[in-house]
């Protein structure tokens, strides 16, 4: 069995909450993340950086950006983000957006940012606050022995990203995934092979090398 490390003091074990939870805090602790949108010709992907706050009780994420920026207009159109947050441990973020115009979300995002509430002091209403209301996430890990640790979330009505590759009934249990597996998460169970996914790296060799077509690639949603 694949004897993962523990990341941001999470295991596959771990519930949903628990990694969304943790995921949150590494972005909050970095203050920022990379995130990409869709631009207004409806294919071309922009990317910038915006900070990230915790602005109410309840953990969830938010953004701002002037109602001037191409975020704000590619938000009106796509309000669709993916972000990722790096510092040895990579966070990914996916998630639609929602304006928030709440006084006490806006009082408390000035809190936290006195230098933005100075830049935009004459006129604070040309800001908007962002909620990042429900998305689907992921925690990754390459460590120095190069022992993977990767865990997937879910936050508000949205579902957890499905794994890229599924063993399906036509393994046979010939052992080819298993031999090939370059982390080595690859066992075989009750006459079928089965992928440790906190150990997958998603390489697809498996997918490459199975004689068999009993590994299935699931499309990128």
């Amino acid at each position: 069995m694949y004897q993962g490390p523990i990341c941001l003091g999470l295991t596959p074990q771990s519930t949903n909450e628990e990694i969304k939870t943790a995921a949150f805090n590494f972005a909050f602790s970095i203050g920022y993340m990379a995130f990409a949108t869709t631009a207004i010709d409806g294919k071309t992907p922009t990317s910038r950086g915006l900070e990230v706050h915790r602005l109410d009780d309840v953990g969830n994420m938010y953004v701002g950006a002037s109602r001037g920026k191409h975020f704000y207009d590619e938000i009106e159109v796509f309000p669709y983000v993916c972000g990722i947050a790096i510092n040895d441990i990579a966070v990914r973020i996916n998630a639609y957006v929602k304006k928030i115009d709440d006084m006490h979300i806006r009082k408390r995002y000035w809190q936290q940012n006195r230098g933005t509430e100075a830049l935009y002091r004459k006129d604070l209403d040309n800001f908007q606050i962002y909620l990042l209301e429900s998305g689907e996430g992921e925690v990754f890990h390459v460590y120095q022995d190069d022992k993977i640790a990767r865990l997937r979330f879910y936050f508000g009505d949205q579902k957890i990203r499905p794994w890229m590759y599924t063993i399906n009934d036509k393994c046979n249990a010939c052992g080819i995934c298993e031999k090939n597996c370059m982390t080595d998460i690859i066992t075989i169970h009750d006459n079928k092979a089965c992928i440790d996914y906190y150990g997958c790296n998603e390489c697809g060799i498996c997918y490459f090398s199975c004689p068999h077509e009993a590994i299935d690639k699931e499309d990128f949603v």
